[in-house]
């Protein structure tokens, strides 16, 4: 072994940025979602304020769409990062038709402050009854992660991808740069998209 590899093992390795949506406390796979707060309160997540519950900061659930149905409403089928298949059901005022042109096999749907449902078929997904806190990103979550990823390690005043050109990795990084462009981790007000 020569002395330039010696000093290469002990040598710490340069830590990479984390990148913001890895960090799985602000982006929570299935089963780090809180429960519904009426049903486990989870401290980390909830603060209790005279008989309701408010964030005590922002969360929000990734998944990629792997199948979708829609009914009465639409309810999805995703993946989250984990690779744990789970459901989204939409109980807004016109059950996520207005969402249903947008879905597609493959892209990644964003939840603001998912949790945990028990349905009546008693299986346990998310439950999104405001519009607002949901949206389709025109790309896979693979592609939104890497986006995310290339981000933490961009300098600042380093120019980034266009988002205009329509590829698939400048569709992620608009949609990762709406995520970078908040605070995540103290609890204000609410999100919405």
């Amino acid at each position: 072994m020569t002395r330039s590899t010696r000093l290469q093992q002990t040598m710490p390795k340069p830590k990479k940025p984390q990148s913001l949506l890895r960090d799985d406390f602000s982006f929570p796979t299935f089963s780090g979602l809180p429960k519904e707060p009426e049903k486990e309160l989870n401290l980390k997540y909830h603060d209790a304020c005279l008989f309701k519950f408010k964030p005590k900061k922002h969360w929000c659930f990734l998944g990629e769409i792997v199948d979708s149905v829609g009914l009465e409403r639409v309810t999805l089928r995703v993946k989250d990062k984990d690779g744990q298949i789970g459901t989204i059901r939409l109980y807004t005022d016109d059950g996520g038709k207005a969402l249903d042109p947008r879905i597609e096999k493959g892209h990644t749907v964003a939840v603001l402050y998912g949790e945990q449902h028990c349905f009546t078929d008693m299986s346990v997904g998310i439950r999104v009854e405001d519009a607002s806190n949901i949206k389709i990103i025109p790309c896979s979550l693979e592609q939104l992660l890497k986006a995310s990823d290339d981000m933490a390690v961009l300098r600042e005043g380093q120019p980034t991808q266009c988002g205009s050109c329509g590829k698939a990795d400048c569709k992620a990084l608009v949609g990762v740069q709406w995520f970078t462009t908040r605070r995540w981790e103290k609890f204000q007000e609410c999100f919405s998209f």
